[in-house]
This record gives C-alpha cells, sequence and structure tokens, in this order.
C-alpha cells in the first residue's frame, strides 16, 4: 500500500530544496523509490514537449556500492557484462518519475514507462559507473491513442483471440484483437466547436473508446479501470475550430489546429491526495454507446463535468489556452 502522503511530503520538499525530484515507480505509477540526481541536465520543457526522453544516472552509491536503480534495472550488474562494456537490462515494467515546480508553488509531476536501459563500466571492474534510462514520457498519450472517428464502432468491438492477420499470416504467439469501423461520412468525422472543448472532448471520448477495446487477462476491460483522464477546467474561452477526426493519432489531428487556436496540449501525473480534477464522468464498459457520447446528437449527455479523486495515480492531458 502506498504511503501518497509521505511520498508527496518527501518529493514536494525535494523540489524546493533541489529544483527537482527523480524516482522510479512501478507500471501503475505508484513510486518505489528516490534516484539521484541525474549527471547531465534536463529541463522541466523536455519533460513538456518530448513524447521520449533519455536521462543518465550514477550507477554508483558514494560508498563505490550498486546504486539500487542499477540493481533493479540491469542484471547481474557484477558479473554479467561485455568488452563494450556495456550490460544486459533487466526485463520489468517499471516508470521513471520527476517532479518539478510549477505554477502558483504547485509540484508538477510527469514521467513514463521505461523501455530500456544501458549501463556503462567505464573502469571494466564489473560495476557499472552511470546508468542510462529511456523512457516514454506521459505526453506519449498523446502520440499513441487514435483520434477515433466513430466511437460508437469502437465500443461494440470485442477482443478476440486471433493467431493470424486478416491476410492469413500467421503470427508466432496469438494476439487479441478487436475489429473496428471506420466513419466514411463526413458528418461523423468533423468536429466543431471551441478549440479547447473539441480537442478535450475527442481526447476523452477516444481514450474511452481505445480502452473499451482493450482487456486484462482476468478479463477487465481497461475502461472499467482508467488510468488516463482528460482536465477540464471551468472556463473555456478558445476560438472556435472545425477538427477532422479520421482516425490518426491524436497528436497528429490536433496539434496544428490547437496551436493556431493558442492552446497548448500537455499531460501530468495526479497523485492520490492531490485536489480534484474536473472532469467528465467515468464511462464503464456496459455502459451503451449513445451514454458514453459527451455531446449525443439528440438529446442529454450522460456524462457529467465535476471534482474527483482517484485511488491510484493517473495521467492527466490537459488542453491550455495561452494566457
Amino acid at each position: 500500500m502506498t504511503d501518497w502522503a509521505s511520498w508527496k511530503k518527501t518529493v514536494d520538499y525535494t523540489v524546493k530544496t533541489q529544483g527537482r525530484w527523480y524516482g522510479i515507480g512501478d507500471a501503475d505509477g505508484n513510486p518505489l523509490f528516490t534516484l539521484p540526481m541525474p549527471l547531465e541536465p534536463d529541463t522541466p520543457d523536455q519533460w513538456m514537449e518530448s513524447a521520449d526522453l533519455q536521462v543518465t544516472f550514477p550507477a554508483r552509491e558514494p560508498d563505490g556500492s550498486v546504486s539500487r536503480v542499477a540493481e533493479l534495472l540491469v542484471m547481474d550488474a557484477l558479473t554479467k557484462f561485455d568488452p563494450s562494456g556495456r550490460l544486459p537490462t533487466a526485463e520489468g515494467d517499471y516508470m521513471l518519475l520527476a517532479a518539478f515546480p510549477g505554477a502558483d508553488s504547485h509540484v508538477v509531476r510527469r514521467g513514463g514507462a521505461i523501455v530500456h536501459a544501458t549501463a556503462n563500466d567505464e573502469d571494466n571492474d564489473g560495476i557499472p559507473s552511470e546508468i542510462t534510462i529511456n523512457a516514454l514520457n506521459c505526453m506519449d498519450v498523446w502520440h499513441t491513442i487514435p483520434a477515433v472517428s466513430w466511437p460508437a464502432a469502437w465500443w461494440k468491438a470485442e477482443p478476440y483471440e486471433t493467431s493470424s492477420d486478416e491476410s492469413g499470416l500467421a503470427y508466432k504467439q496469438k494476439r487479441l484483437m478487436a475489429r473496428v469501423e471506420l466513419a466514411t461520412n463526413a458528418m461523423f468525422v468533423w468536429k466543431n466547436g471551441p478549440a479547447a472543448f473539441v480537442i478535450r472532448r475527442l481526447a476523452q471520448e477516444s481514450l474511452d473508446a481505445a480502452m473499451r477495446t482493450q482487456a486484462d487477462p482476468d478479463g477487465v476491460k481497461w475502461v472499467d479501470d482508467p488510468y488516463h483522464v482528460v482536465e477540464v477546467p471551468e472556463m473555456d474561452t478558445s476560438e472556435e475550430i472545425s477538427l477532422e477526426a479520421r482516425d490518426g493519432f491524436l497528436w497528429e489531428t490536433v496539434s496544428k489546429q490547437a496551436e493556431n487556436a493558442g492552446v497548448i496540449l500537455g499531460a501530468y501525473i495526479w497523485w492520490p491526495g492531490d485536489a480534484p480534477v474536473r472532469c467528465w464522468s467515468q464511462a464503464t464498459s456496459s455502459m451503451s454507446p449513445r451514454d458514453v457520447d459527451i455531446t449525443p446528437s439528440e438529446g442529454k449527455s450522460s456524462r457529467t463535468l465535476g471534482y474527483r479523486k482517484f485511488e491510484h495515480a493517473m495521467i492527466v492531458l490537459t488542453v491550455k489556452e495561452v494566457a
């Protein structure tokens, strides 16, 4: 059980006294331990703008022993290394976490899944001197979720196991697939309204639709236990736009329109104990496609806006107007 209050206190103090904080979290974003300061400087802007990051940390403690992160991410760090000085990396699902000073004295957290790590043994003594962590950033959500043209069609898609693709090409291992229909009618693909609202709505409905097609091994749909949400501020004075969603990724679909309309796409990590997030009510797999629609063509939406808290860490997508 994560002691969120204690972790928030530690992170906030480190940011206040050292300007930033780094840590390792599990696959769900729960912090595990604090990292030393990186060997190469980075900036909050890098964490804001980039979908993937590379950060190098010392792999030895002050007493010369192998650091905890090197032990965790590098297999048999003391005995197995090749002539190049690179050590094999361990398999496992972990996140690189970071925190920086934000507006109004708030601490802003970012981070993402660790893709791989490399460790260098400059002295060739079997003990790594530094470890470079390559990780995705929470901004990566904008780059990996499709801008769904027809959410209702995705909502009806059920995952099924298959051993080949549609052409009959066999997979080495069976995969879970979900067949979805793409909209071809312009009435479905064009989204109109204030830029910030249009992008937020598209992002939330796309997240819901994509997570509806995915399931854990125990059968629980990802949409029923979400780890992503779109923040919706009370004020929206952004200019009107018309946006075409053709099932490309969200970033390539909305980034140019967002820039032209003066809104900035972002993402941060929310922890239990933080201020509530104003967002739409959660969609569930048992809901009908009509009930999932945030702005149905007829009648009132069942998706309500309100301030909400969550039981675990969340990645919060933001669309902010330029001040």
